[in-house]
């Protein structure tokens, strides 16, 4: 029994336990740094997509501008067609790699409805123009939404790093 008590055990014994709690250590600190590195990655990637979008997004809010309703409840329908023109060629390119679902989803909608033809000759009925307010509401507020999760990841990050 004294034996298995001595110095050269012990010491053995002591060794390997501080070789696990430092192996222990070693992977906890290397599975940190992979997290900390592909939260920096995709912040960086995040952050790119958010400047894509604010520099593209306000034209497609400077082309529905133009759409309004007259005296009367009317919106012409020359004006609709031209957005509808300049809204199709808005989306071509970078726009399809950098859209929400959301608003890629509001925008198909908006454009069919712009695409339909008016339910009079030279204007559009009360029903359609509704139509088209609301589409044009919901295509705006999609396009708010998509650039708003920024603000809302910075606020939520200042609030955890304040607490």
């Amino acid at each position: 029994m004294n034996e298995f008590f001595s110095p050269a055990v012990i010491a053995a014994t002591t060794s390997l336990l501080i070789s696990l709690i430092t192996l222990y250590q070693f992977f906890k600190n290397k599975r940190l740094q992979e997290d900390l590195y592909l939260k920096g990655s995709n912040r960086a990637l995040t952050i790119k997509l958010y400047e894509l979008r604010l520099e593209h997004y306000p034209k497609a809010l400077e082309i529905i501008e133009e759409i309004y309703r007259k005296k009367g409840g009317t919106i012409e329908i020359g004006i609709v067609r031209n957005v509808l023109n300049e809204l199709i060629d808005w989306k071509k390119g970078i726009i399809n790699l950098i859209i929400s679902n959301e608003a890629h989803e509001s925008y198909y909608k908006l454009r069919d409805t712009l695409m339909k033809k008016s339910a009079f000759e030279d204007k559009f009925s009360n029903e359609q123009v509704q139509h088209i307010i609301i589409s044009t509401k919901e295509f705006r507020r999609q396009l708010r939404r998509d650039v708003g999760f920024l603000f809302r990841e910075e606020k939520a990050r200042r609030n955890s790093e304040i607490s």
